[in-house]
């Protein structure tokens, strides 16, 4: 199954509770289609960068899942009908591959120039 996440703004004038019970009807869809929730977070309120719905600021919320795909078309459906959700943004995860585990290289800045050993040479060079 592919592995989604998904971020909604919610209006900013609703409760902590009011809050708490979209996140647990989001995760509701998910599980009864079938997928399993990972991770829920609430990111809380946030400045917007523009309006929208005539709203400056809103409330955060990703879910992580995992979920067939007419599971993820049933849950936007739903979050576009509701009034009380601002926008929302769905994206596929790519799925880890097992063969080749993710390694950090650093990064290296490149060699710098040889700096001139004397002054005097270098003025002498350049003349």
């Amino acid at each position: 199954m592919p592995q989604y996440e998904t971020l909604c703004v919610l209006h900013p004038e609703l409760t902590d509770a009011r809050i708490k019970e979209l996140t647990a009807w989001m995760r509701k869809i998910i599980e009864d289609g079938q997928g399993v929730v990972a991770q829920v977070e609430e990111w809380g309120m946030r400045e917007l960068a523009f309006r929208v719905k005539k709203q400056t600021r809103g409330y955060y919320v990703r879910l992580e899942y995992t979920a067939p795909p007419p599971v993820l078309k049933e849950l936007e459906r739903n979050l576009k009908l509701h009034e009380d959700v601002l926008r929302f943004l769905s994206v596929v995860r790519p799925a880890p591959t097992a063969s080749a585990p993710l390694q950090t290289q650093a990064v290296q800045p490149p060699p710098a120039p040889p700096a001139p050993a004397n002054m005097a040479e270098t003025s002498a060079e350049e003349q």
